[in-house]
């Protein structure tokens, strides 16, 4: 069994399956990875693109090759010493007929013996002890009407059709005798108030989609009517959905798990006890030793939250990591500057906390009205028994409930077990108290009081913060707050620019202490954009000034070629930032597919945000004219002159922006825990939300970056493809995989440095790294020449290096450690300088 060291994560899909994943191993064993990290490979809804909406957790799924394509992968993978490590998702599933499980819920109702796999309220005020199923493109009584409803007779029997919907129907409401169907279904076809009343007989209540925000009465993922959640914590349910991993781990296909959406089970502590110790099992008939297939967890971590101790798991999957990272890149001083730029814009002057509160509260008042009124519900049991309670009406506690919602800092608590969860607890109830009267606060204390001693009710609380943080935060105000794009990141504050360097040393060393096997990312398939994006971005605080000037001008160019940007100021700085984050570095490359790609983010970044558009209600002349004008920019002579400017700017911030990039892939392959590389990161990667992040990746020029001599100062001299970038990540994974003990156990150390350079140590007996930074303080992005990445350092400083024979790894140059040393003469020019103990063995490392 291979041990975890680097892992590339994967998104499957037909157009890339099993055997295309197996085609690039050999590619990735020579690159240095050691784990393949594979999207989610159970069986999903036709043509998913992601595999998160499953639709059979016991089957691996046909569309990427079934079981004998992921045989041949796992051989492949086997064949050059690498392991797998498998995403399941045992929250939720989609809510599709091809899932039998939700379909003979459908077709049984409470009698189904599935009824209890689901998270369903079956006596949900207005649902007529039925399940609501808000699947309709108009209300009942108008698809009736206008015979959008049919019949046909499907391979079980009768069913419902709906456009490209088909529904089962209850097997008690159709005649027994096959024989007699045709006729039957012709009978209910022609007499609407017959098919009225075979409705009535189903377990479902059909329903006009846009009930469902009020509606749905079972639970989703976040706000999504299509994906149902599961009840995991249910002994049968866990069985049948851990099934499958469980099998591929017990015969030595898959050697690690990564839990999607770990906050959305009811007990995520309990649930990775009982699938740590099922996972032991399985490997004892492996004889692996127990705790060696690892457990990662999707969670986000917000600022100043800790992975429970108590989790028996190996980490998270980096977003942490990622927010760290990328604020360390920031320029700390920038915040004023940046404030009163987006004030200009916006002309709104609130903090981000102000706008992510407003957008819980219109999530709780919209698509997540039915969770919140569910929890209201939970209420009744808990003040029925407390003669305190007697005075205090509905009214109150609803927006007691509701306030404390909007404060909620974290994705949720676990129990309220630990004093961090009831610190978190505490926080948002102070601040909600302060906007409430004297009732609706006494409303609150009992709240308080009764989450902590009411399981079920804390658990329908925890299930309703994690979606409320996610939609709220990541899919509305990341959206609409836009004062600097590289912050508005999954698992980022964006209040906060940056992260001093001391402080991101001590979530190094807490995570070395706590979670050594913790994956590491900068980019994920989740990402808002690319981790290079994030980078030219990032440059952007280091001349606030430069920047303001530089969106003023454009906007005027615009204005003058007649043709000024049709959005809302906040909107417009979203789509500048935008195009210069993801911007093409070749001129020909901006072309009209380019175009469509910022289109496709446009459209999604304004219904995502629901202020001038939205998905429920889209504004198609907003939408269009924004599209319009997205459309002249790209391709109207009358804009050459504004696309020039653009492009002048972008590549004047270019050259900075690759020095940022090349400092954050050397900062995730040298610091405590495992790299994870998102697919296609060995060169610049500045992508766009999904699915732009989820694009095809061209691995030939991957394996041509691979194959060709490593000249580390040619590559920075010809920089714009990726060269560099893939140079150093393929020479750190090398390190890494010939010095495995340094990697993995030696803690990350801050060496002594004088002047604007960053020197970080790891050290293990007879093995040492040190990574040198460029960390001058001033970036002068005014200047667009030809952009080389190799700079003048004579300005860095000088470092200290331990006692020792010390050798670059990338260029091969040496020098004599135990003094202090001229930090140009060890970056030689560039941004980072990765120097390693010579110890003779040149081989690996």
């Amino acid at each position: 069994m291979t041990a975890l060291r680097a892992s590339v994560r994967l998104q499957l899909h037909a157009g890339f399956d099993f055997d295309a994943a197996a085609a690039q191993v050999d590619y990735f064993a020579r690159l240095g990875i050691s784990h393949l990290y594979l999207s989610p490979i159970a069986a999903a809804v036709p043509g998913s693109t992601h595999g998160y909406d499953n639709i059979d957790p016991t089957r691996i799924s046909p569309e990427l090759g079934g079981e004998a394509g992921f045989a041949r992968l796992a051989d492949a993978v086997r064949a050059h010493a690498m392991g797998i490590l498998l995403d399941i998702v045992p929250n939720h599933m989609a809510a599709h007929p091809g899932n039998r499980w939700w379909s003979d819920v459908l077709r049984h109702g409470r009698r189904s013996v599935h009824a209890g796999w689901f998270d369903i309220d079956w006596e949900a005020p207005g649902c007529e002890g039925k399940l609501w199923l808000a699947v309709l493109d108009r209300p009942l009584a108008a698809a009736l009407a206008d015979g959008v409803l049919s019949l046909d007779i499907g391979a079980t029997g009768p069913c419902l059709r709906h456009h490209d919907l088909t529904l089962p129907l209850s097997p008690l409401s159709f005649p027994a005798a096959a024989d007699s169907w045709p006729a039957w279904v012709e009978r209910c076809q022609r007499s609407p108030q017959r098919l009225h009343d075979l409705l009535q007989r189903q377990a479902y209540r059909l329903a006009w989609w846009r009930s469902g925000a009020d509606r749905t009465n079972y639970r989703r993922f976040f706000d999504i009517d299509g994906l149902v959640a599961l009840k995991v914590e249910e002994p049968q349910v866990f069985e049948a959905v851990h099934a499958l991993p469980l099998r591929l781990v017990a015969e030595g296909h898959v050697d690690g798990l990564r839990i999607d959406h770990v906050d959305g089970l009811a007990d995520p502590a309990g649930y990775l006890q009982r699938l740590r110790t099922c996972l032991d099992g399985v490997a004892a008939q492996r004889s692996v030793p127990p705790g060696s297939i690892t457990l990662h967890v999707e969670k986000i971590l917000a600022d100043g939250e800790a992975l429970p101790a108590d989790w028996t798991c190996d980490g998270t999957t980096g977003y942490d990591f990622m927010d760290q990272v990328g604020a360390l890149l920031h320029d700390g001083a920038a915040e004023p500057a940046l404030q009163a730029l987006w004030q200009a814009q916006s002309g709104d002057g609130r903090g981000f906390d102000a706008w992510q509160q407003q957008a819980r509260l219109q999530m709780l008042q919209g698509s997540l009205r039915c969770d919140l009124d569910r929890f209201l519900r939970g209420l009744a049991e808990p003040c029925a028994n407390d003669p305190g309670a007697a005075d205090l009406t509905g009214g109150m506690f609803e927006r007691a409930a509701i306030a404390l919602l909007q404060h909620f800092p974290v994705y949720r608590t676990h129990g309220l077990r630990s004093a961090a969860d009831q610190q978190w607890l505490d926080h948002a109830a102070t601040a909600a108290a302060a906007q409430l009267g004297e009732g609706d606060r006494a409303a609150l204390r009992h709240v308080c009081t009764w989450l902590c001693e009411h399981p079920a009710l804390r658990t329908r609380f925890e299930q309703l913060t994690a979606p409320l943080n996610a939609k709220a935060v990541e899919d509305t105000t990341f959206y609409r707050y836009a004062r600097l794009l590289s912050r508005n990141e999954v698992g980022s504050d964006p209040a906060r620019i940056h992260l001093p360097l001391e402080q991101f040393l001590f979530c190094a060393g807490q995570r070395a202490q706590h979670w050594p096997q913790a994956l590491l990312a900068v980019a994920t398939h989740d990402h808002k954009r690319g981790p290079d994006a994030r980078c030219r971005l990032a440059v952007l605080s280091w001349n606030v000034a430069y920047w303001a000037d530089q969106q003023r001008h454009w906007n005027a160019l615009a204005v003058a070629a007649g043709h000024p940007c049709p959005l809302p100021g906040g909107e417009t700085s979203m789509l500048w930032q935008t195009l210069v984050g993801s911007w093409p570095l070749q001129a020909e490359a901006v072309d009209a597919a380019f175009i469509a790609r910022v289109g496709g983010w446009l459209q999604k970044a304004l219904r995502e945000g629901k202020r001038v558009s939205s998905w429920s209600d889209p504004d198609p002349v907003l939408e269009q004219a924004a599209a319009d004008w997205l459309s002249w920019f790209g391709g109207s002579p009358e804009a050459a002159v504004l696309r020039s400017a653009v492009e002048a700017f972008v590549h004047g911030i270019a050259p900075h922006a690759a020095r940022l990039g090349l400092v954050q892939l050397a900062l995730q392959l040298c610091c405590p825990g495992v790299p994870d590389i998102y697919q296609g990161n060995e060169g610049w990667d500045t992508s766009m939300v999904d699915p732009d992040n989820r694009g095809a990746v061209d691995y030939a020029q991957r394996r041509a970056w691979l194959a060709a001599a490593p000249d580390w100062q040619q590559t920075l001299r010809a920089w714009s493809d990726g060269a560099p970038k893939a140079l150093l990540l393929a020479t750190l994974l090398r390190c890494r995989a010939a010095m495995p003990d340094l990697f993995g156990a030696a803690p990350l150390t801050s060496l002594a440095a004088h002047g604007a350079v960053w020197a970080l140590g790891r050290l293990a007996g007879s093995h040492g790294m040190v990574l040198v930074v460029d960390a001058a303080a001033s970036v002068d992005v005014e200047l667009a020449g030809p952009g080389l990445l190799r700079q003048g350092a004579g300005h860095a400083g000088r470092v200290t290096l331990p006692v020792g024979h010390w050798r670059s790894l990338l260029d091969a140059r040496r020098c004599e450690g135990g003094q202090d040393v001229d930090a140009a003469s060890l970056l030689d020019g560039a941004p980072v300088a990765i120097w390693v103990l010579d110890n003779g063995d040149e081989d690996g490392c």
